[in-house]
């Protein structure tokens, strides 16, 4: 039987209900949008909350997880990204 998912980035995503889920270039995350990313929380004084990576035959997900909606459209409106519930399922079809 398999297990549920479990650890930090689970926890993140379970207990900070607005993800912001990202398909950063190349599939990974440039040194430059990471830096990004950190001045942006820094900024807002909100900590960085990862949530899981999400891999799939065509794409890596990044997410990002945020206590309330107005972090989480200013997040998306300065990287871009998709709204995600907590509870959306691992894997997807495409």
């Amino acid at each position: 039987m398999r297990q549920p998912p479990s650890g930090k980035a689970v926890t993140n995503e379970r207990e900070y209900p607005y993800i912001v889920e990202l398909v950063p270039a190349d599939d990974k995350l440039s040194v430059d949008l990471g830096r990004r990313i950190t001045a942006f929380h820094r900024l807002r004084k909100i900590q960085v909350r990862h949530g899981r990576r999400i891999v799939t035959e065509r794409q890596i997900y990044f997410r990002w997880c945020f206590s309330d909606l107005g972090a989480a459209d200013a997040f998306m409106e300065e990287f871009g990204g998709k709204l995600m519930s907590g509870d959306q399922p691992e894997r997807r079809k495409r």
